[in-house]
This record gives structure tokens, C-alpha cells and sequence, in this order.
């Protein structure tokens, strides 16, 4: 039992930030949600034991557990989504402006006020550290993996005098085509996500028609003894077939 609820409840934990993951002063940061798991797992015990329906406890714990995942899954999904067409909105006005005659650090300086409205924060704070180093001829490290490149790009452009602004250009373009690309495969998967939600909602339709019919399904399965058992059983067989299912998909996706 506590080896499940401290499943259930390490799932359950938000991860950190992208920016809680960078070292600041050599050290790295520590997880905020990290302190919450031996709580999660103390609160899941107590309930199931002053409500004396552990089976019960336990398996909406890992359904929990489940949905915040795919939750937080998403909307980091989200937010990967949002950086990406930020950069290439920000890579575009880069090269126009270098193409306009604009040097490249002028013309980072000059995209930078231009980022859309809802840009991620740590795409914000790269593109703020790349025009503010620029200006001394370098760029600075950044974090966010298609900002990365301006710098090789850059080395490139001073090595072999190919023009930065075509090399700026060409890696917008190839963020836009990779954007093209996911939406047509988040189209393409749209049936195989509806098959997915339809087979993990189909134990609960079960439930359903067995109450219709008068077998009282809920109350065996709550009520403890063989029923709380099979109620963790099947809580985990659907948790584990959802989470598989948007492995699967998103590995498809990716």
C-alpha cells in the first residue's frame, strides 16, 4: 500500500520550471514540489484511514495523479508550442533587419521589442541576454534551443563570409516548416486520440449499465475487501493504458 500512494503521490508532484533547472552560483536550484511528496503520501494515508475506504483512496489517488500529469504534460506542450513561434516571429525580424542594412546586434536589439504578446519568460530573458551581449560582438549562452543556433550561425557567417542574414532566414524558415509538420500530424492523430479517450471512459459506461440493471457496481467496489481490490486492479490497468496511449501518441507526434 504505501509503495502505490507514494506512486501515486510522486506523479502528482509538479515538476520545476525550465528556469528551476538552471544552476545559478554552480549550484543547482532545488525542486520546489520535492518537499510535497512525503506530504501527499501522509495526507493519502491518513484519509484512507480515518475513512476506512483504503481501496477507494488509493485508486483516486493514482487517477489523480494521472490526470495532473497529462495536464501538466499539455500544458508544457503549450508553452513549447508558444516558445517555438516565438523564435521564428523573432528570428524573421532579425533577418529582415539585417537584410534592411541593420548590424546584427541592432537589429537583435530591434526584434527583441518586437516578440509577440504571450512570449514564455525564459524566451524573453534569452532574446534580452543575446541583444544586450551582442553589442559587444558575442552572444551570450542561452537556453532555449532554437536561440542556441544564432550564435553558431553567427561564427559561421564571420567564418566562411556567407551572409547571416540568408543563414538567420533559412533557420526561420526551418522552424516554420517544422510547425507545419506538427500540425499536420496533431491533425492526423485526432482519430486515434478520440479511440483512446473513448476506450478509457468505456469501465465507467460499464459501471453505468451494471447500476441501470440493478448490480450496484460502485457499492462493491467501494466498499472494501475483494472490491476495493479490484478497484485498485482496474484504476491501474486504465491509468497505465492511458499513460501508455499518450506515449504512444506522442512519440507518433514528436
Amino acid at each position: 500500500m504505501t509503495t502505490a500512494l507514494l506512486l501515486a503521490c510522486a506523479a502528482a508532484v509538479s515538476p520545476p520550471a525550465p528556469e528551476g533547472r538552471t544552476q545559478t552560483g554552480g549550484r543547482a536550484r532545488r525542486a520546489p514540489g520535492a518537499a510535497a511528496i512525503p506530504v501527499g503520501v501522509g495526507l493519502v494515508t491518513l484519509v484512507a484511514f480515518l475513512t476506512d475506504r483504503a481501496g477507494l483512496v488509493i485508486a483516486a489517488s493514482m487517477a489523480a495523479a494521472t490526470a495532473v500529469f497529462l495536464i501538466q504534460d499539455r500544458r508544457a506542450s503549450r508553452a513549447e508550442a508558444r516558445a517555438r513561434e516565438a523564435c521564428a516571429v523573432f528570428l524573421g525580424h532579425v533577418a529582415t533587419g539585417v537584410q534592411a542594412g541593420s548590424s546584427l546586434p541592432e537589429a537583435l536589439a530591434r526584434a527583441a521589442r518586437q516578440l509577440p504578446a504571450g512570449t514564455p519568460a525564459q524566451v524573453v530573458r534569452d532574446v534580452s541576454l543575446m541583444a544586450h551581449h551582442a553589442r559587444s560582438a558575442t552572444i551570450a549562452a542561452v537556453e532555449t534551443p532554437a536561440l542556441q543556433r544564432v550564435a553558431v550561425l553567427w561564427s559561421v557567417s564571420a567564418a566562411r563570409g556567407v551572409p547571416v542574414s540568408k543563414l538567420i532566414g533559412a533557420a526561420r524558415d526551418e522552424l516554420d516548416h517544422a510547425a507545419r509538420h506538427r500540425a499536420a500530424t496533431h491533425a492526423a492523430l485526432a482519430g486515434p486520440k478520440t479511440t483512446a479517450a473513448v476506450l478509457a471512459a468505456l469501465p465507467l459506461a460499464g459501471m453505468g449499465m451494471g447500476a441501470a440493471m440493478g448490480a450496484r457496481p460502485i457499492a462493491f467496489l467501494t466498499g472494501g475487501g475483494l472490491g476495493g481490490v479490484l478497484l485498485i486492479a482496474g484504476t491501474c490497468l486504465v491509468c497505465g493504458g492511458v499513460l501508455s496511449a499518450h506515449a504512444i501518441i506522442r512519440g507518433a507526434a514528436s
